[in-house]
């Protein structure tokens, strides 16, 4: 009888810690790890993907206040006229296809026209932020730029290096399993 108090009295004490403890990771995982939570999400830095960081600029190119300001402004109006050019792009492949053959130059045209348009949107941005800045910082930029294309370069080597290293070592695994 004791036994099973014991028992009974052990599983109940259990239970009471396994749902308390599943209650607060369930409450902390909901809190922190959603996906759609503001942790740790700047407003500027929301886009990955851009390699324009104002930020990183204003340090490495000490631009003033008003600077930062007119560039941020330049940016969103870049990314509107992206966004708004979005409703002008033409699809090569569905227009390339329309008469049931592939026509090689209206796929090219199409293509053409939309990096084109994507260019100009871009290269008017880049002259606005010319502008903005002074000739010092101008040649601080180009220094940024080239210095960022050598490390490039130098990562691609590297890489290239590696993935002929492991062909090489795949080839060599390869005869000794044909042996």
């Amino acid at each position: 009888m004791k036994k099973n108090y014991f028992k009974v009295k052990n599983l109940a004490v259990f239970l009471l810690l396994f749902s308390a403890l599943t209650m607060f990771t369930g409450t902390y995982a909901f809190a922190m790890g959603r996906g759609d939570s503001n942790f740790m999400k700047h407003k500027f830095m929301r886009n990955r993907k851009c390699s324009f960081n104002v930020f990183m600029l204003k340090r490495k190119l000490r631009l003033t206040k008003k600077q930062v300001r007119q560039i941020i402004i330049a940016k969103k109006e870049k990314f509107k006229a992206l966004t708004a050019n979005k409703g002008n792009l033409r699809n090569p492949m569905l227009n390339a296809l329309k008469s049931g053959t592939f026509n090689k130059s209206v796929f090219v045209s199409d293509l053409t026209n939309n990096v084109k348009s994507k260019a100009e949107i871009k290269a008017d941005f880049i002259s606005k932020f010319f502008n903005i800045l002074t000739p010092a910082q101008r040649n601080r930029f180009i220094n940024l730029i080239k210095n960022r294309i050598k490390n490039r370069i130098k990562h691609l080597e590297f890489m290239k290096k590696m993935l002929n290293e492991k062909i090489d070592m795949m080839k060599k695994m390869q005869g000794n399993l044909a042996k």
